[in-house]
């Protein structure tokens, strides 16, 4: 079976080869951008940069669900599984995100990452949160798209973490919609994959290797019926976000009013 197969070492030299080279045209498109976050030019850089970071490490993404929210401001709520959901979410909706402070330190992706305007949090902090919350609000009624992880590190993608409803106070405070994303990985041939978790103590480098060894990986994000929050609370938001993620991924039973587009995929 092909999910069986690995990639030889030339394939992986090569695929290595291709990242650095996308890795040096975001950094300069970062660099040309800086002064502009948010704009159109700005998103289109995101997109166009992270499509071409997949492409080098062989990552297709492929969009199900409802259509994503690309017009107007939107928090857009995920689990989080890998560093790749930073690349396939900016392919897509070229967005700004919310890290950790410790993504910061991480080779290579914690630079570009500063570059391209995320928001750093440090966890555990309410201070701190409180502070990113206000930012994230400033940010939302400039008309910005936003991604938050709620659980506030990665899992493996067989469960969902508790969501910590902090930050998506910053949509009811904006009065903008709020629309969840479920995020797996799979197999060209659609069996779930662990390639891609990045979780626990694992360095950069090890996933990276891991990602690497598959022959080609699919990053699966299904979007779902935008949420309104102006007249919600914070947890029922993040209420309802987890439910539908779990729900998608076949962790609880889905929700019977959820809505399925065709499918759409995209190659990075």
């Amino acid at each position: 079976m092909g999910s069986m197969m690995t990639t030889s070492w030339k394939t992986r030299a090569a695929r290595v080869t291709r990242l650095a080279l996308a890795l040096g045209q975001m950094s300069w498109d970062a660099r040309r951008h800086a002064a502009a976050l948010g704009s159109e030019p700005w998103r289109r850089a995101v997109e166009n940069g992270s499509a071409r970071l997949l492409d080098a490490v062989a990552v297709d993404v492929r969009v199900r669900g409802a259509r994503p929210l690309l017009a107007g401001p939107v928090l857009m709520v995920a689990n989080h599984v890998s560093w790749i959901d930073v690349q396939a979410l900016g392919a897509v909706a070229g967005t700004r995100f919310v890290a950790k402070t410790e993504v910061r330190d991480w080779p290579v992706i914690g630079a570009m990452a500063t570059r391209f305007g995320t928001l750093f949090i440090r966890r555990g902090s309410l201070r701190d949160a409180a502070r990113v919350k206000n930012t994230l609000t400033k940010l939302l009624v400039t008309g910005e798209r936003i991604v938050v992880f709620p659980e506030g590190t990665t899992t493996d993608g067989s469960r969902v973490g508790p969501f910590y409803a902090a930050l998506l106070q910053a949509a009811v405070d904006a009065a903008i919609p709020v629309q969840p994303v479920a995020i797996r990985y799979v197999e060209p041939d659609g069996v779930p994959s662990p390639a891609a978790a990045f979780v626990d103590d694992m360095r950069f480098a090890t996933s990276l290797a891991r990602v690497l060894a598959r022959p080609r990986l699919v990053a699966e994000l299904t979007f779902g019926p935008p949420i309104w929050a102006a007249d919600k609370t914070r947890r029922e938001l993040a209420g309802r976000c987890r439910g539908f993620i779990t729900g998608e991924l076949g962790l609880e039973e889905p929700k019977p009013t959820t809505f399925f587009a065709p499918v759409v995929r995209r190659a990075a």
